[in-house]
């Protein structure tokens, strides 16, 4: 366990000590401009916004979970999953966090917002190592937004992440809660068990035609066809561009030596031993010790841990938790074998002995070639598809199809259909060949409707025309009657189980034991002892879940692991495993909780703002702005 709790303490503390905008982006998606109109749907403090400003992040939202959904995500989904909500809480929390950072007179400076742009690998050519101008006009023209609008945001983002990281900066966790949180993972259950299963519940009955129909009407969604769609589309894929192309040797290597130090060199690597204590004597003897010849392994020892759970290997500067260890760490003054003086960190008192140091790594020239001709060419061919998609453009705009005009450009459209949404034609067979972004396309268009060129995932652009859409509809009960079948028998197989179960748990309310309310089924109630990862094809996740809420005596039912089985069972014992809990163990659980209480820091912070500058909501003009978003 002390594997995986250090494991993601170094996971939640690496996000922690990173870039801390992308906290704002993450929580809060990306900000628009105000509207301070008096009638505005939503209002902070004294700030306004309008309808567009909701719905244009609305449909951004809308745009991203598509995304993150193989371009599935309906406005049904959105409905279901509360995303209007979400898009006004967002809005309101980023606005609570701007005011205030205002209130308190934080100001960003032109100039560090230019050289955040500059520094950005997001917007950085790999090949010039400088802001690629091209790449950051396309994502504003995809986002609606102008380089100033932009700027505004990156503002905006930079100084609410100062704000955000001077309340994100709380102390640790409690040893004592921190102990108790540990007690409940060594947590151990003995208890009698039975399984109830299809053979134990009956004879099943057999459908007659008048039972079938009736379960076909009354779960008729059960047994609908999906929507199918048939449409033409054109791939402009980069590498059906590239024939003819050549990337000259000198040229590759003038590139190579223009970002050698960049992005070809890696820094010094050190391998470390650390050990963080409550106090700074305790950390001065353990210095002294190691001076005096002591191994660090039996440091860690004393400390209930191995040398191994103390050892970073081959890490560089960034990959060191604390700022502060970090700087002693890698200092140029220490040499391999010598140890630091103790360091007041985030955690404690520190120390660090280097115990390797490997020098810092250059990828030839040969290691880099195809990748670097690759992005050489990738100018030359974006512009051979650019220009195709011109051409394409310009027979459309005469009133062309886009059949007319893919032949007459000379590329080939391709046909597909009927499919459905997940690219499966009517009977089940999976059709290949179609990129998901041109099914998500083409699912979003009315029929005999044609997209706009829009990019593919792995390089490149298309276009979609819509030419037949069929709607969903429920398949003829004749067509379905094995699978109506398959279903009722399920549904009755599952009913017979529960009413065997209710059996067993009816006779144990009124007054029998266990072993007694079980002697009709002929099956004798076995005993184990759970913990918490005690899941298995005999009890559920859920089931384990309802076993280690429940009292001791109480008895609790829910599925077995697999199959429609279900199992009973009884608490009988409660107790705790103490002796699988280290020292070691107790010090990383403390720390991961102090993150996880960092967080609830924050988002009290957070709402104790949006009571004090006050959030009014117009729910009428609301609900009509997100009923007739995207």
């Amino acid at each position: 366990m002390l594997k995986q709790v250090r494991g993601a303490l170094h996971r939640v503390m690496a996000l922690f000590l990173a870039v801390p905008l992308v906290l704002a982006f993450a929580l809060w998606g990306v900000p628009e401009l105000r509207s301070m109109t008096q009638r505005a749907p939503l209002r902070v403090g004294d700030v306004g916004f309008s309808n567009k400003t909701l719905t244009d992040e609305y449909n951004r939202q809308m745009t991203a979970r598509r995304n993150q959904n193989n371009g599935v995500y309906t406005r049904e989904q959105a409905m279901a999953d509360g995303l209007p909500d979400y898009v006004i809480s967002s809005i309101a929390t980023r606005s609570v966090l701007k005011q205030e950072a205002g209130k308190m007179g934080l100001i960003m400076p032109r100039k560090l917002v230019s050289d955040y742009l500059q520094k950005d690998e997001r917007f950085v050519n790999p090949v010039t190592g400088k802001l690629d101008e091209t790449e950051l006009t396309g994502i504003l023209q995809a986002n609606g937004l102008t380089v100033t609008q932009f700027e505004e945001i990156i503002k905006d983002d930079l100084l609410r992440d100062q704000l955000i990281n001077s309340v994100a900066a709380a102390g640790p966790a409690p040893a004592e809660m921190a102990k108790l949180m540990l007690l409940r993972e060594v947590e151990r259950r003995r208890v009698g068990y039975l399984t109830i299963t299809d053979e134990m519940a009956g004879i099943p009955a057999e459908p007659t035609p008048d039972a079938l129909n009736a379960y076909y009407e009354e779960n008729k969604q059960e047994f609908f066809a999906p929507e199918y769609r048939s449409f033409t589309t054109v791939l402009l894929r980069y590498d059906d561009f590239k024939e003819g192309l050549e990337a000259p040797e000198e040229d590759l290597r003038r590139l190579y030596e223009a970002n050698k130090a960049r992005l070809y060199e890696s820094p010094e690597k050190r391998t470390l031993y650390q050990i963080t204590y409550d106090t700074e004597g305790e950390a001065d003897a353990a210095v002294a010790a190691l001076q005096q010849g002591k191994p660090f392994e039996e440091l860690a020892t004393e400390k209930g841990l191995t040398l191994a759970a103390v050892t970073f290997t081959d890490i560089d500067k960034g990959d060191v938790l604390d700022p502060k260890v970090a700087e002693a760490a890698f200092s140029a003054e220490l040499k391999e074998g010598e140890v630091t003086k103790p360091v007041k960190g985030l955690f404690g008192w520190t120390i660090v002995q280097l115990a390797g140091v490997k020098a810092p790594e250059t990828q030839s020239f040969e290691d880099v070639r195809d990748e670097l001709a690759s992005q050489y060419l990738e100018q030359d061919t974006r512009k051979r598809v650019l220009d195709m998609i011109d051409k394409l453009e310009e027979a459309r705009d005469t009133g062309a199809s886009l059949v007319a005009a893919a032949e007459e450009a000379g590329v080939r459209p391709q046909h597909f259909g009927p499919i459905d949404s997940f690219s499966m034609a009517p009977g089940g067979a999976i059709v290949n060949g179609i990129p998901g972004e041109v099914i998500s396309e083409a699912f979003k268009l009315e029929e005999g409707e044609e997209s706009n060129a829009t990019d593919l995932s792995d390089g490149g652009y298309f276009f979609v025309q819509v030419d037949e859409v069929t709607p969903p509809a429920a398949r003829p009960f004749d067509d379905v009657v094995d699978e109506v079948t398959s279903r009722w028998r399920a549904a009755d197989r599952r009913k017979r189980i529960s009413d065997a179960v209710k059996q067993v748990t009816d006779a144990i309310e009124a007054g029998k034991t266990f072993e007694e309310a079980a002697a009709p089924f002929n099956r004798a109630v076995l005993e184990r002892v759970l913990d918490r990862r005690s899941a298995d094809e005999v009890v559920s996740q859920a089931l384990l879940g309802k076993a280690f809420t429940a009292d001791q005596g109480a008895v609790v039912t829910g599925p077995a692991g697999s199959g429609d089985a279900q199992t009973i069972v009884e608490i009988r014992q409660i107790g705790y495993a103490r002796s699988q809990i280290g020292p070691g163990e107790q010090t990383a659980y403390q720390q991961y909780l102090s993150y996880q209480l960092n967080q609830e820091y924050l988002e009290a912070y957070v709402d104790a703002l949006r009571d004090e500058y006050g959030i009014k909501t117009d729910q009428n003009a609301i609900a009509q702005i997100f009923n007739e978003g995207q």
